[in-house]
């Protein structure tokens, strides 16, 4: 499972939101948590999906991707764990597909025993052959996330002022 989060020490208005945050009540909070995630999960899921290029991608890095809302609240990618028909999960395979492989070429060599003859032999296998070229910066959830970071903060900053302005009013009248 691939998770990340805007630092909240980035920002002196998303750290001021974040304080704020902590000082509303349990209903005000959780009425911005819902608008959270529904107003930024089709746009998370949208740029993840665009951003995979390969079909394995889609099928590891697409799974599970989703807006966690908190405080703050963290972008989540590949949280899947219903088994792939390797028998893999996205959730165990989700840092190699993103990351890659350091050494494509590595071999691993085992005994197994031969089927139709007794006795053992060794199989050498490229383990890690089918995963991409190795990448500091990620090739999916994380330039997904660099766009949707600046985007994200803002969103979140304006939900709760807008909630927090409608609970005011709210007990203002009534």
């Amino acid at each position: 499972m691939v998770r990340v989060a805007p630092s909240v020490e980035s920002l002196r208005e998303f750290k001021a939101v974040s304080l704020a945050l902590r000082l509303m009540g349990k209903e005000l909070r959780a009425d911005i948590n819902k608008a959270t995630r529904d107003t930024m999960n089709p746009v998370w899921r949208s740029l993840v999906a665009a951003k995979a290029r390969e079909e394995t991608d889609v099928k590891i890095l697409v799974p599970g991707t989703r807006i966690a809302a908190g405080n703050p609240p963290q972008a989540i990618a590949a949280s899947s764990s219903r088994r792939l028909s390797g028998g893999g999960t996205p959730k165990e395979l989700a840092r190699a597909r993103e990351f890659g492989a350091v050494n494509r070429q590595a071999e691993k060599t085992y005994t197994r025993r031969n089927r139709k003859r007794p006795g053992t032999h060794n199989v050498t296998r490229h383990t890690q052959r089918q995963l991409p070229a190795a990448t500091r910066s990620g090739r999916v959830v994380y330039p997904a996330f660099a766009e949707l970071a600046p985007r994200m903060v803002s969103l979140w900053v304006q939900i709760v002022v807008r909630k927090s302005h409608e609970a005011f009013e709210r007990g203002g009248r009534g």
